[in-house]
């Protein structure tokens, strides 16, 4: 089945076929939800090159680890992506992939005007600012684009309603965490320094080998999650998530250094979940793997 996204020429305006290689397996293209599309499949590869979507786009990695390069800000950037990890893309907001291998996903994709619409925040009239993410570990964001499935899954046996519900709790914690809704203004003119970069790097430094949400991060200086988000790229050229396996890897090269010889244990003494991403991203990092330095 062919996918029914729309991709544009961000530049041109003109329908790009940059996604005519999705594969899809399980849609909501028979359900004609008004607004809202949502794909399971697969992709050989994809190369979008300077793209936009009408949409908020969400995409959910699955399966396997997918290794990849994206465009940012500092050019493109080599990107690891593991199961459960979300791509969040607003509307009109252009992206540049290099994927040279199978990826597997769920995507999510609602226009502005069905978002906007069944948002029951105060937003009228406010001029917004959203995030472009790459792999959000986000759980809440998670099972609602699991939720979106299983309805399309069920063929949409729970009617518009419910649907109208999923679009509305996706709006509420999509503009909550990723826009500057709730910015306060004295705080959008501030910016971050030294004193909040080491708040973060102790938090950091305190609990490396525990999972550190965004919201933890953002708490600690005392701001929104937007906000956290935007400032912190700008102090330090990378995201919260690319800071936090900086230090997780350099911790570990630290220990292999200093003699610990079980890479499990030194995989797991710095957030590593398991052996196998520990020793790719250590891989990606220093160029060697774990085992070889050790030895």
């Amino acid at each position: 089945m062919r996918s029914q996204l729309q991709f544009i020429d961000h530049a041109t305006g003109k329908a790009s076929d940059c996604g005519k290689v999705l594969e899809i397996e399980v849609a909501s293209h028979a359900l004609n939800w008004p607004g809202v599309v949502v794909e399971k499949g697969r992709s050989p590869h994809f190369y979008p090159n300077h793209v936009s979507t009408p949409y908020f786009y969400f995409a959910l990695g699955l399966e396997q680890a997918l290794h990849w390069e994206a465009e940012t800000d500092e050019g493109m950037s080599h990107l690891t992506t593991i199961p459960g990890e979300i791509w969040i893309n607003p509307p009109e907001t252009p992206f540049t992939h290099k994927i040279d291998e199978p990826c597997y996903f769920v995507i999510v994709a609602i226009e502005k005007a069905t978002l906007f619409q069944h948002c029951p925040l105060s937003i009228k009239g406010k001029q917004l600012s959203f995030l472009k993410n790459y792999n959000v570990d986000d759980e809440a964001l998670r099972g609602l684009i699991n939720l979106f499935l299983l309805e399309v899954q069920s063929g949409g046996k729970n009617g518009s309603a419910y649907l109208n519900s999923l679009v509305s709790m996706l709006s509420v914690h999509y503009l909550n965490n990723y826009s500057d809704l709730n910015d306060l203004p004295e705080r959008s003119v501030s910016k971050f320094g030294a004193r909040e970069q080491q708040t973060i790097d102790a938090l950091i430094d305190n609990r490396l080998d525990q999972p550190i949400t965004i919201e933890e991060m953002a708490a600690a200086l005392g701001c929104s999650k937007f906000y956290f988000l935007r400032e912190f790229k700008k102090l330090t050229g990378q995201t919260p998530y690319q800071h936090l396996l900086e230090k997780r890897l350099e911790r570990a090269q630290t220990m292999l250094a200093q003699g610990e010889t079980n890479i499990l244990t030194t995989a797991l003494a710095v957030g590593f979940s398991d052996q196998s991403h520990f020793t790719r991203a250590f891989k990606k990092r220093f160029g060697t793997t774990p085992g070889k330095l050790n030895r």
